[in-house]
């Protein structure tokens, strides 16, 4: 059993205690499977920079419960310190074969040398060896390819594309970092009739999925199913974990967002805007209203998503809010 320093033990002050199964060692890293609950996870995460949504527990569970994928959650320690978490998701066939996936992670909780991450890929790649009938893909979030070429892995498919913005700037910054278009479009949504609603599930995430879903169908839009999103907001931790906000033109909604909530960083999940509200700039509002919210409430970074050539107009959205695109590195397999 590895124990963390007496600070982070689990105890009044909410520490930590690491208990897993051994998974091995490279390089001074030692790897644990399992080896902390949801809270313990949860609150690891919190010391990393940048956190993509599908390194959340939450996420694992939720994946869980709507696939035959099921979470294999690593963590690794260079002497009691944990320096990073890997949430794997593996399907196993007849249990014979398996399928893995490692998506945007490892999420490093400080900065490592490339030997040390070596180490890390190394010691996953252990477990579900290529001849074993594993198929382990590996999406990592940072440019990690010279750390995995060790593998004999090759890259299969190009990075998926996103935002990151970084809310500690403040708000009088975030607004002057919005494309004039945008920012334009957003007054106008300040000025107009409409009422904006906070919620936290219920009717409003309801409203939201469902139209999210219906649009979703009739374009046959690579987009997250309304029934894993509900699913997702079902494994949340904590209530304040989900954002819905609501657009209404008199008593009826005419746009809404999700957000969802992972540690420091929030992540724009679900939209939808019915042509009234296209008209009236409702969108524009309520990301905006969804930026102020999140930071009030000490999330420092949020993922604007996917942006890809295949989805201008989102893309040109999400690009006019400002932040960083990010281009993820691929897929190795």
């Amino acid at each position: 059993m590895a124990r963390l320093p007496k600070s982070l033990k689990r105890g009044s002050d909410e520490g930590i205690l690491i208990h897993g199964t051994p998974g091995g060692a490279a390089e001074g890293v030692r790897l644990f499977w399992d080896g902390v609950d949801e809270r313990g996870w949860s609150r690891l995460l919190d010391r990393a920079e940048r956190v993509p949504l599908e390194q959340a527990w939450f996420f694992g569970d939720a994946l869980q419960g709507l696939s035959a994928y099921k979470p294999r959650r690593a963590i690794f320690l260079i002497g009691d310190r944990p320096v990073a978490l890997a949430q794997c998701f593996e399907w196993s066939i007849l249990g014979a074969a398996r399928i893995v996936k490692l998506t945007r992670g490892p999420v490093y909780l400080e900065p490592l040398d490339p030997t040390q991450k070596r180490a890390i890929y190394r010691l996953l790649a252990e477990r579900w060896p290529t001849r074993g009938l594993n198929w382990f893909f590996l999406m990592p979030e940072e440019a990690d390819g010279e750390c995995i070429s060790g593998l004999g892995k090759g890259r299969t498919a190009t990075g998926y594309g996103t935002i990151w913005l970084d809310l500690s700037v403040g708000p009088d910054a975030l607004r002057a970092g919005l494309h004039q278009k945008w920012r334009n479009q957003l007054r106008r949504g300040e000025r107009s009739k409409l009422r904006v609603r906070a919620a936290q599930g219920g009717a409003s995430l309801e409203w939201v999925l469902d139209r999210h879903d219906a649009h979703r169908k009739r374009g046959r839009l690579s987009a997250p199913t309304g029934a894993f999103a509900a699913l997702l907001c079902v494994m949340t931790a904590r209530s304040k974990d989900i954002l819905v906000l609501t657009a209404e033109d008199g008593s009826e909604p005419v746009a809404g967002v999700l957000f969802l909530r992972h540690g420091s960083t929030a992540t724009y999940y679900i939209s939808w805007t019915s042509p009234i509200g296209r008209r009236e700039q409702a969108h524009n509002l309520l990301v905006w209203r969804a930026i102020e919210a999140l930071a009030a409430d000490g999330v420092r970074w949020i993922d604007l998503g996917g942006i890809d050539a295949s989805m201008a107009g989102v893309s040109r959205f999400k690009l006019g809010i400002g932040g960083t695109p990010v281009t993820l590195p691929g897929t190795w397999l």
